[in-house]
């Protein structure tokens, strides 16, 4: 189903890679005519406190600017009003709507546009 995405999150895709026993999945389905992203995020092993996770848009091994926020913890003041709150280890769950869209202009991205979160996510 071209609505339903999923990625394994392993610490060698951080930048720079991480040695860690930690891992993750995120899974999402697209609503592209309701303009949103319901998506699950689940994580064990983390070896430090979690303090966020987000979407950059970036192509591998580059960290560029960051798209949307999956969770926070009081440990990120910059994360959105409206963030869920990252738990040690397990699942966090939201919805991503175009008003939680960050900027990224100077890789042309402006804040809100679905459309181009959309395309970045299917093209990898």
């Amino acid at each position: 189903d071209a609505n339903r995405v999923s990625a394994r999150l392993e610490p060698r895709h951080e930048v720079p890679a991480v040695s860690s026993p930690a891992s993750g999945r995120l899974t999402a389905t697209i609503d592209e005519a309701a303009e949103t992203i319901d998506y699950e995020l689940t994580f064990e092993g983390l070896q430090a406190n979690v303090v966020q996770s987000h979407i950059h848009f970036a192509q591998p091994n580059v960290n560029g600017a960051i798209l949307v926020w999956l969770c926070g913890t009081a440990a990120t003041p910059n994360a959105p009003a409206g963030t869920p709150t990252c738990p040690q280890s397990g699942t966090v769950t939201g919805t991503i709507r175009p008003a939680n869209i960050q900027t990224a202009t100077t890789q042309g991205i402006a804040p809100g546009e679905f459309a181009e979160l959309i395309r970045a996510i299917r093209s990898g």
